[in-house]
């Protein structure tokens, strides 16, 4: 009998094997021994589960964008290369337009070119050759950021701030839902609750301006019905 949260386990156990080189191996250790308590546990709810995600990733975090920030510019072009070589010719056709005019794997596959030009094979071959450039690439970018490890630690300060600034964010708009209705106060608990779950290992970044937009919506909107 699998696990109730197999599904869930898989992304994280994908998640764990993908982290970027430079996370220190007592959070790439920590995240495993997660993954295998739960895995070993199948009373356990969902709510339990993200919690434990959330732990991991708010630790994963800073060291990851960090490294992303440090080696993006060094990586991207070769990144891209090693992505075109992976897929065939109809896929390639498709997206080398796109990336020769200079935008990024990331914008590519968060695009409508990427989801409406490309079925779900073809989109999976952009997808598996991303993963594996950055694993050729891993222990070229580790030197490269080993050689720059002041600047790195620093960009490590900085996104550890970043965390904490969203995290605040989080909790002066989790209070805003005191001042509103059963349904704003609903509405407010669920966004709140789906930009936290940003910070698990298996959800896209949570982003401050988009936190802060919330803040200044619902701020405006009380203040318009007093």
């Amino acid at each position: 009998m699998s696990h109730p949260h197999q599904s869930m386990l898989d992304e994280f156990q994908f998640a764990i094997k993908h982290f970027a080189p430079t996370v220190p191996e007592a959070v790439k250790a920590e995240a495993q021994k997660v993954h295998d308590d739960i895995a070993g546990n199948e009373s356990v709810d969902e709510v339990a589960v993200k919690k434990a995600f959330y732990t991991i990733g708010i630790k994963e975090y800073p060291y990851r964008r960090a490294y992303e920030e440090l080696t993006h510019s060094s990586a991207e072009a070769q990144m891209k290369s090693m992505v075109l070589e992976h897929v065939d010719e109809t896929v390639r056709s498709v997206i080398k337009p796109h990336l020769d005019e200079g935008v990024s794997l990331e914008e590519l596959v968060s695009s409508k070119i990427f989801s409406e030009q490309l079925d779900a094979k073809q989109r999976y071959q952009v997808e598996d050759g991303i993963l594996v450039a950055k694993d050729k690439l891993a222990e070229t970018l580790k030197a490269q950021v080993g050689e720059q490890s002041d600047h790195y630690k620093a960009l490590v300060d900085k996104w550890s701030s970043e965390a904490g600034k969203i995290q605040e964010a989080l909790v002066t708009l989790e209070k805003l839902a005191q001042g509103g209705d059963e349904n704003q106060q609903a509405e407010i608990k669920g966004k709140v609750a789906r930009l936290r779950e940003g910070f698990l290992v298996t959800e896209p970044d949570p982003q401050l301006e988009e936190v802060q937009k919330e803040i200044d919506y619902w701020t405006e909107t009380f203040a318009e019905e007093e």
